[in-house]
């Protein structure tokens, strides 16, 4: 398959070229026109991009990742893929050991399965190690300090961990989970989360929720994140931070901001009532409530957000990078997922000149399909 003059997402930007797939890998990247035959699929005024990585997703189409069978979570793999998303960490909410036991194992099996959906890069385990001042939409009654032997029993497939620092033995457990813990829900200082951050805790979840603001004389977690490399997730629906603050920070650290979807089970439908683990939830007007008023996650997908940036005028480069490369990089997965580049499996997005999807392209196989 001849992809020809689309614009390629290429080192952080998107360059006129052709594409060449053979037997489902990109054999081909091609900026200096070798391919003048009149076969292939033209791709003129089309974007094309790699298949987004979400690292922070509950769920979707009325599913939720913390209490879903195999098929459930299939079904929503495929949704994923459909919109233009090929891998995915499975994210579950504040749950007993038992049930968090058996969430991982639900998700290690469908990651198992080959359907026509997103991959399943690891699991994200938001909770229960967060501080009840800081709750959000976590059951309070669940949460408690950080536990090692526990977490080495679920095994590798766990990519990250949510941990509130503050916490007595917080410290030992970011020294032991180097690279795989994030900072979050946590009423901790900036003192606190630089020193989490240089023992290990690279990453810091939903930066501006469930944290303390950003104070000039108190600038906590989000200042630490300005002083340090960690990366930090972002919520873009507009809702969760301000179309103003979200131009901010991608002007400022683009580079370290990864955006994530935070979905629940309501993202792909209508208003109504809904479950964030075992929380009661209702949505309207795109925005996810408690019953006190408390924000509950998200109702659009992490392509929705990547769109929303850039039509609030962030850099479409920089929302592209923040949606593919930097997820994928952020948790050791950059040598499959996030890039173009000859030699992996074919997994594209091919979108309109206002991000629209024409196609989805996942490991050579074409998927969503209005062009080719």
């Amino acid at each position: 398959m001849l992809l020809k003059n689309g614009q390629i997402f290429y080192n952080g930007k998107f360059q006129s070229g052709n594409l060449l797939i053979t037997d489902g890998k990109i054999t081909d990247v091609d900026f200096e026109g070798k391919y003048n035959s009149t076969d292939g699929v033209d791709c003129t005024d089309k974007y094309i991009f790699p298949t987004l990585v979400d690292i922070h997703t509950h769920g979707c189409i009325g599913c939720d990742f913390s209490y879903a069978d195999v098929d459930k979570i299939c079904k929503m793999r495929e949704y994923y893929l459909k919109n233009g998303i090929g891998a995915i960490l499975p994210t579950t909410v504040s749950l007993s050991d038992d049930d968090v036991t058996n969430a991982v194992s639900a998700i290690k099996t469908s990651a198992q399965y080959d359907c026509a959906g997103a991959d399943i890069a690891g699991i994200n385990l938001e909770g229960p190690y967060l501080s009840p001042k800081k709750c959000g939409a976590h059951d309070i009654s669940l949460l408690k300090g950080p536990d090692i032997n526990f977490i080495n029993s679920l095994g590798d497939i766990v990519k990250i961990v949510n941990v509130a620092p503050e916490y007595p033995d917080a410290f030992d457990f970011i020294k032991k989970f180097k690279g795989k813990t994030s900072i979050a829900h946590t009423d901790c200082d900036y003192n606190t989360a630089i020193d989490a951050i240089n023992l290990g805790a690279d990453h810091i979840t939903h930066v501006f929720n469930a944290m303390n603001g950003l104070n000039h004389r108190n600038p906590g977690v989000i200042g630490a994140f300005f002083d340090t490399d960690a990366y930090a997730e972002i919520i873009c629906d507009g809702i969760h931070i301000h179309e103003s603050v979200l131009r901010m920070m991608f002007s400022a650290k683009g580079e370290n901001l990864v955006i994530i979807s935070d979905s629940m089970s309501a993202t792909g439908l209508d208003n109504g009532n809904y479950k964030l683990g075992m929380l009661d939830v209702t949505v309207k007007d795109g925005k996810a409530f408690l019953s006190d008023g408390t924000l509950a996650g998200s109702v659009m997908n992490v392509y929705s957000m990547m769109k929303n940036l850039i039509s609030i005028g962030v850099k479409k480069e920089t929302a592209v990078a923040s949606a593919t490369e930097i997820p994928a990089k952020s948790i050791g997965i950059d040598d499959k997922y996030g890039k173009i580049e000859a030699g992996r499996c074919a997994d594209i997005v091919i979108a309109d000149n206002n991000f629209n999807i024409d196609t989805v392209i996942h490991k050579g196989e074409v998927l969503t399909n209005s062009l080719i």
